[in-house]
């Protein structure tokens, strides 16, 4: 947080943003957090093209999904700018883990049915 930012805030307003900011890396410190925000962003419609060609509501709707996507990703930033690309990266792997253990049981079944 910058200084400039801090001296305007009230000394509750001041502790409520370091609590919300100590969630945030507290909710990123773990894999199921991890899994939980980045659920959250694809549902917001962060990933997905927002034009629904000619339905105008279709569209809106989308683009009101990706900006609360985009305002959490600019939370990410404001607590840690780190804590957004560290997040895509963790996923990927998250999901990298996730294939491998289907495979594994995919496999383990079809040696068991032989």
């Amino acid at each position: 947080m910058s200084d400039e930012l801090s001296e305007q805030l009230s000394p509750i307003e001041a502790f409520e943003r370091e609590e919300l900011a100590k969630s945030f890396r507290g909710v990123l410190s773990s894999a199921e957090g991890k899994r939980v925000m980045f659920w959250v962003l694809e549902q917001c419609a962060i990933y997905a093209d927002a034009f629904a060609g000619e339905s105008t509501n279709a569209t809106n709707y989308s683009l009101g999904l990706q900006a609360v996507g985009r305002k959490l990703i600019s939370k990410f930033d404001e607590v840690d700018p780190r804590l957004y690309p560290r997040l895509l990266l963790d996923v990927a792997e998250l999901k990298a883990m996730d294939r491998a253990v289907v495979a594994r049981a995919t496999e383990k079944d079809e040696e068991d049915e032989e």
